[in-house]
């Protein structure tokens, strides 16, 4: 069981890692196109291109990451009653299961898309790169979701504690610590 764990952790920092790399393109080139708008005034329409696609890949991870340590918005009115209980346990297994067929409906939606996107050739309007990695932002993110959720379900079916897992800042914090230890 501790290889669930290890896997659910290699991936939340594979998300977090490229997460921070789309936050950071996305900065960057918002401060390009700022400094460009009011300073230098030269073309520079991929930045805002860049930066939108960034955020895509950024806020679809982060949903991720947000379904997996409870930060998601939702409506806690009738499971916070039941909390404890077995019929506590059985609401959540029915939720994480229709969570588990959404994720995987939407990944095989976003396969589809992808697919398609790869016959027309489309690009986009500005760099002229192919759409397909637009939309492979709802593989990924559906994707990594689907083996998170499906491993966090097999964790709490055999009641293997997940709260190293599953609180997100406390992984950030160690990543960021063992960075500054190895430097």
């Amino acid at each position: 069981m501790k290889a669930i764990k290890k896997i659910l952790l290699y991936v939340t920092k594979a998300e977090l890692i490229i997460s921070a790399l789309a936050f950071v393109v996305m900065v960057v080139c918002y401060f390009l196109s700022v400094v460009n708008r009011n300073f230098i005034r030269a073309s520079m329409p991929w930045t805002e291109e860049l930066a939108l696609y960034s955020m895509v890949y950024m806020a679809l991870l982060g949903m991720e990451v947000g379904l997996r340590d409870g930060t998601q918005v939702c409506v806690t009115a009738l499971t916070d009653k039941v909390k404890g209980n077995i019929i506590g346990k059985i609401l959540g297994f029915i939720s994480s299961v229709i969570l588990i067929v959404f994720i995987y409906e939407m990944c095989s939606y976003g396969i589809s898309l992808v697919s398609r996107q790869m016959t027309t050739g489309q690009t986009t309007p500005v760099m002229k790169i192919p759409m397909y990695l637009l939309y492979a932002s709802l593989v990924i993110s559906f994707g990594i979701s689907l083996v998170s959720q499906v491993l966090m379900l097999i964790g709490r079916l055999f009641n293997i504690p997940m709260d190293d897992i599953t609180r997100i800042d406390d992984i950030i914090d160690g990543f960021i610590h063992k960075q500054k230890r190895d430097a």
